[in-house]
């Protein structure tokens, strides 16, 4: 649906009133380009141009993407594998269900 607004410093008012079923929504805007200070004949998109990092930042970010993304691959192990865990913190799982169990009123 094409709907017609108003940018005012910062904010889209429609001509119109329009009742939408959600408080935030995700809209594409359509701007002349002589009104965008970022025009795209400058070689940049205007989106792009507000996310530009330095060298170094974007590095760093490539290598904390790294080590999640070897995280997220790495796959889960068999419960045959997994150490048992202490009796101290047997007890203490134990003992939190118990108070659990307690405040439920079971």
């Amino acid at each position: 649906m094409r709907l017609e607004a108003i940018y005012d410093h910062g904010h889209l008012e429609f001509t119109h009133p329009v009742q939408l079923r959600r408080g935030r929504l995700r809209l594409l805007v359509e701007v002349p380009d002589d009104e965008v200070l970022d025009s795209p004949a400058s070689g940049m998109e205007p989106q792009e141009a507000a996310y530009v990092l330095p060298p170094e930042v974007m590095a760093m970010a490539r290598v904390a993407e790294e080590r999640l993304d070897q995280i997220r691959n790495t796959p889960l192990q068999e419960e045959t594998e997994l150490p048992s865990p202490p009796a101290k913190q047997v007890d203490r799982i134990a003992a939190m269900a118990f108070r659990n169990e307690c405040r439920n009123g079971r």
